[in-house]
């Protein structure tokens, strides 16, 4: 084989497994769907991905790549003002004052969280609420796909209920947040935390599908197939 044949075969090989990657990305490209059902405007922020204010009704439809590894948070930002550059702060869930979020947001906030790593256990998506930053808005978060619609639902009425101890004025702290000890937050040289602790049971009983805790995994995490849709209404139907 000569010099130019040799060559002409390398770019060949170099192409084809470029455009093979490409396919590979889009059979696996998740998109989002981000509404607001709320009465009131919310500024939805994901990580990755940036944010958007959107009033009743409105809706942010965004994709996201599992071959590359995605982990992501996705929660609702409340009474925010930005200015023209996209600087300004939100009463609960701002990300440094930031329109386009690119870090976790402060707390107290519902979270939206998920993980899409490829070459999981039978390349399947992990998906739940939590409620271990606290609480603002209500949520629902679903698989749209033909072949999964699963669906995780935090509708409680947590900032109605909230322990004095815990309110904020846009929202429902978690004890964790408050009090920062290894009884609230599973810290400790072996990481664990008491299902029947009374903050616990606070969130579990009115988010039973929930995480309420950060080790709340068996109950509270759903999968579905790599290359699932999903949806994550604020302030969904309660039914």
């Amino acid at each position: 084989m000569n010099l130019i044949s040799f060559k002409n075969l390398y770019f060949s090989s170099l192409l084809y497994y470029y455009l093979l990657s490409l396919q590979l990305a889009s059979v696996h490209a998740a998109n989002f769907n981000l509404t607001n059902n709320c009465s009131y405007t919310v500024w939805a922020a994901a990580v990755p991905g940036g944010g958007r204010e959107l009033k009743h009704g409105q809706e942010w439809v965004f994709n996201t790549d599992p071959n590359f590894a995605d982990r992501g948070q996705i929660w609702a930002r409340t009474n925010c003002k930005f200015d023209k550059n996209g600087n300004g702060k939100c009463e609960n869930g701002d990300c440094n004052g930031a329109e386009l979020c690119v870090s976790e947001g402060t707390r107290p906030y519902t979270l939206a969280e998920y993980s899409f790593e490829r070459n999981q256990i039978n390349n399947l998506d992990f998906f739940d609420i939590s409620v271990a930053s606290g609480f603002n808005v209500p949520m629902e978060f679903r698989g749209t796909s033909s072949d999964c619609s699963k669906v995780i639902k935090c509708v409680g009425d947590i900032n109605g209920f909230c322990p004095t101890e815990l309110r904020h004025s846009g929202g429902c702290y978690h004890p964790c947040t408050i009090f920062k000890n290894n009884q609230f937050c599973c810290l400790g040289v072996i990481p664990r935390c008491d299902p029947s602790e009374a903050y616990f049971k606070f969130f579990k009983d009115l988010c039973p599908n929930a995480y309420s805790y950060t080790l709340d995994d068996v109950t509270s995490t759903l999968t579905c197939p790599t290359g699932t849709d999903y949806k994550v209404v604020f302030c969904p139907s309660s039914t």
